[in-house]
């Protein structure tokens, strides 16, 4: 009897931390790659409070992308560097994140491109149960208008627009 509660709950965990959040149906990768500003956040512990945040994607050989996350906080530049797997190789729109620089071992994060300007100029980063979203901009400052499309368009997927915060961008 113990057994099968251990499993009962065993599968309940694995069932309450899937993500079925949908992604955008294609990310052409190459073109993807490159410095995205982050315009907007819900907030988190590492980028609350940060400026002038940028992740930089460049595409590696063996297929996995490096990530170079930059801001400012408190009073100095930081930086964070990641991995990221393609999960979904027909979409190229889900990834596993890693840390490499601090490395965490064992951690590795979700990462579910949820919208994509066709023209590649801005894009959201969706998270399991909207604990986290990133708003991101190839340019450092995001049209009004387009910002405001954007929040609406997430509260398909659950999300509310009180939820972003703008990140400085000088």
């Amino acid at each position: 009897m113990k057994t099968i509660i251990a499993v009962i709950l065993l599968i309940s965990f694995i069932f309450s931390q899937k993500n079925d959040m949908k992604t955008v149906e294609y990310v052409d990768i190459e073109q993807f790659m490159g410095k995205w500003y982050v315009i907007a956040i819900v907030p988190n512990r590492i980028e609350s409070g940060a400026r002038n945040a940028s992740d930089t994607y460049k595409l590696l050989k063996d297929g996995s992308i490096d990530i170079t996350y930059e801001a400012e906080k408190d009073g100095s530049k930081k930086m964070i560097k990641q991995k990221g797997i393609i999960v979904d190789k027909t979409s190229n729109a889900e990834w596993k994140i890693q840390m490499t620089k601090p490395y965490i071992p064992f951690m590795k994060f979700p990462f579910k491109i949820i919208l994509l300007d066709d023209s590649y100029q801005y894009m959201v980063v969706g998270y399991p149960k909207n604990k986290m979203g990133w708003i991101m901009s190839r340019e450092k400052k995001m049209d009004v208008k387009i910002y405001q499309t954007i929040l609406e368009e997430l509260k398909s997927f659950g999300y509310s627009p009180e939820q972003f915060t703008l990140v400085q961008q000088d």
